[in-house]
């Protein structure tokens, strides 16, 4: 029997968060850049060298990141009983709860953490889920379904 889903989008669109990472990246490189000319002439003949090394390092450290983060593979995320479950497009099924990292109106980054507590991090545009977009944001702001038998709020007392 397949269980209730009440909520389900498919993700394929990540142009402002791939757009977003290399802007990031292009600060850090220029950051770098412009922390390796203030400090070059200051620096003796024999460390300057070592801070253009640096800079390139770090540089390359930031593209690297960069490269990784703005790789995000396209899949099902799903909603069922307060369960999100995400299911690329080529690999295993992730389940956990949903917590919204960032929220920028037109974009959220949302976090699937797993009961091991790994997590994966999902970012999600407006742009092309137009229609599904208020139903997402209500599924992730809106709290987990009561258990059977869970204790509710107390009563106020009465006086």
């Amino acid at each position: 029997m397949r269980e209730s889903v009440f909520f389900e989008l498919r993700l394929r669109r990540f142009g402002v968060w791939q757009v977003a990472v290399w802007l990031v990246c292009g600060a850090a490189v220029a950051a770098m850049a412009a922390w390796a000319v203030t400090t070059f002439d200051s620096q003796p003949e024999s460390r300057r060298p070592l801070v253009v090394a640096v800079a390139a390092g770090l540089s390359l450290a930031a593209i690297g990141v960069a490269l990784s983060l703005a790789r995000v593979e396209g899949g099902l995320l799903s909603c069922s009983d307060g369960l999100w479950a995400f299911v690329p497009d080529t690999g295993a099924r992730r389940t956990g709860t949903v917590e919204v990292a960032m929220d920028l109106g037109a974009f959220l980054l949302l976090r699937l953490v797993e009961r091991r507590r790994t997590s994966v991090w999902l970012p999600v545009q407006r742009r092309g889920v137009e229609v599904q977009w208020h139903a997402l944001r209500c599924a992730v702001y809106s709290p987990p379904p009561l258990a059977a038998g869970a204790p509710t709020a107390p009563a106020l007392p009465s006086e």
